[in-house]
């Protein structure tokens, strides 16, 4: 049996990104513009894994891949929670803008940036007085969320990508290699994918598409998505929180 193109199943679903498909959403709803921000930050992530694929550089992908990866995990929480969390993400902006504030104390350059940290500090302070706690706060860490959708192949993946992202000894050992007969240096990494980067770009893109899907009005990609995951051996409906409680 015939393996399926990998190429021909990438251009399938990028030709289900239309120009018009701003019509699809709903911009009174937080959900679906928080949305809107995950799935083309995946799939800006993606274009830019098979642009260094192309260049012979997959092992400068590990950041790229692992951002489409977290970003595609998100857009899944995103559709389950719904408007709510537009609230939880104002919180973490504002916990983000509390430590850019530090920062920026620390660098003494409050004076050089007075007006953007005066616009910061009141945005801290009008999201602590109008936005209470919420406990699915703590779902905006990847790893929870990975963990509450049960998704321990994502996961294992999204650690193993970790390794080549920060410094690290797995990252630095793509360039040497030592074995009883001698110790070798590269200019070039040495290592093999545990996803061939168009697989990867396969996998994530038509995950992305179907969770974005879920926040379309009308639900356009169904048709298309279902004969991809038949032809690829992908999922054709969405993880399932196993976690406690609900996500939303």
């Amino acid at each position: 049996m015939t393996e399926p193109d990998l190429g021909e199943g990438l251009l399938r679903l990028e030709n289900l990104i239309s120009e018009d498909l701003h019509e699809r959403i709903d911009p009174s709803n937080r959900a679906t513009l928080i949305g809107w921000g995950l799935f083309f930050t995946a799939v800006h992530q993606i274009r830019a894994v098979l642009v260094l694929h192309q260049a012979d550089a997959c092992g400068a992908a590990s950041p790229n891949r692992r951002s489409a990866l977290e970003h595609t995990v998100t857009l899944r929480w995103c559709a389950d929670q719904g408007d709510r969390i537009g609230d939880i993400y104002n919180r973490k902006l504002g916990m983000d803008q509390i430590q850019l504030a530090k920062a920026i104390r620390a660098d003494c350059t409050v004076e050089r940036y007075q007006d953007a940290y005066q616009v910061m500090a009141e945005s801290v302070e009008t999201v602590k007085e109008s936005i209470a706690p919420d406990p699915n706060e703590r779902l905006a860490k990847i790893e929870h969320l990975m963990k509450n959708y049960g998704l321990t192949r994502e996961w294992s993946y999204y650690t193993v990508e970790s390794r080549f992202t920060h410094p690290t000894l797995t990252g630095t050992q793509m360039f040497f290699q030592e074995d009883h007969e001698a110790f070798r240096v590269s200019q070039m990494p040495i290592y093999e994918e545990l996803v061939s980067c168009p697989l990867f770009c396969l996998w994530i893109l038509h995950t992305a598409m179907l969770c974005f899907n879920e926040l379309l009005t009308g639900r356009p990609w169904d048709s298309e998505l279902k004969k991809i995951a038949k032809e690829h051996g992908f999922m054709t409906t969405l993880p399932a929180w196993q976690g406690a409680g609900e996500p939303r």
